[in-house]
């Protein structure tokens, strides 16, 4: 503050300085640990190696900004309701390169697992489509842009809406929440009990899609028998011609008779895979 006398009369003006303004050097706005930040990444990055393989989160019809928005989301979610896993504040490039593929490679497990009982329903349309004979009409399966048969892309979407109905998509984030006290960060090892548990993961796709299309396949083949023989007894009949249109009644009506049944099997199949992907989180464990 300054005065002058301009005209006889005084006038004051008021000179302002940055040094009045500036912020102490050993004061900051913004304080945080640089270990929670490692700890946060650790979270995201465990959380984004879900939508690789999650079946309706991980093709490409649903952008990659969603999918980065969704990991974030459940990453600071989880790191507000547990505690965060305490990690060092120092850490070499190699170290942090390892720990953040051994998060994400935790993430791409739990999506696997759920992943193989998906595959499993289009195993099973992809046996009663050529059973059927709905296989020699094939379309585009709009996840994953490849042709397939009409039914196992409707098993697949079929297996969707109930896994969704029955929430099933919440096991994921209880999945990883159970995971940071089963699997610490920099403590996974991939290990030979690991690798046998995936391979009969990966053998299970095969024996659900077995199990969900064998009854329709026994009263399949069942008419095929029944064919044969009219074919046999009766030789006028011509049976390419009554054959397919009586299969494809039969497989229908089955089909409709299987939906009543097929809530109670995928909520068990899902049920068992959710179990055993905690097993594979206690396996990678070293």
């Amino acid at each position: 503050m300054r005065s002058t006398n301009i005209g006889g009369a005084r006038a004051s003006s008021l000179v302002l300085r940055t040094s009045d303004f500036e912020i102490p050097r050993d004061q900051s706005l913004v304080s945080i640990p640089i270990g929670q930040l490692y700890a946060f990444l650790f979270l995201f990055t465990r959380a984004s190696g879900i939508f690789i393989f999650t079946p309706f989160l991980g093709n490409f019809l649903v952008p990659v900004s969603v999918r980065i928005l969704l990991s974030l989301s459940i990453g600071y979610l989880l790191s507000l309701a547990s505690a965060l896993p305490q990690m060092p504040a120092e850490m070499s490039l190699a170290s942090l390169t390892l720990g953040l593929a051994g998060e994400l490679a935790v993430g791409m497990v739990i999506g696997f697992a759920a992943h193989c009982v998906f595959a499993g329903l289009q195993y099973a349309g992809q046996l009663l489509g050529f059973q059927i004979g709905l296989s020699f009409v094939n379309t585009v399966d709009p996840q994953t842009s490849n042709r397939s048969t009409t039914l196992s892309i409707y098993m697949n979407f079929l297996g969707m809406m109930l896994f969704l109905g029955f929430n099933g998509h919440h096991w994921f984030i209880e999945a990883i929440g159970k995971s940071l006290t089963a699997l610490p960060p920099f403590s996974i090892r991939f290990t030979g009990s690991f690798i046998a548990h995936m391979t009969v993961l990966v053998g299970k796709i095969f024996v659900i899609g077995f199990q969900i299309a064998a009854p329709l396949l026994a009263i399949l083949l069942l008419t095929d028998v029944v064919l044969g023989i009219i074919g046999r007894s009766a030789p006028q009949v011509h049976i390419m011609i009554i054959g397919l249109p009586l299969k494809v009644l039969v497989g229908m009506t089955g089909m409709g008779l299987m939906l009543y049944f097929l809530p109670t099997a995928m909520r068990g199949y899902s049920g068992q895979i959710f179990r055993e992907m905690l097993v594979f989180l206690q396996l990678m464990r070293a």
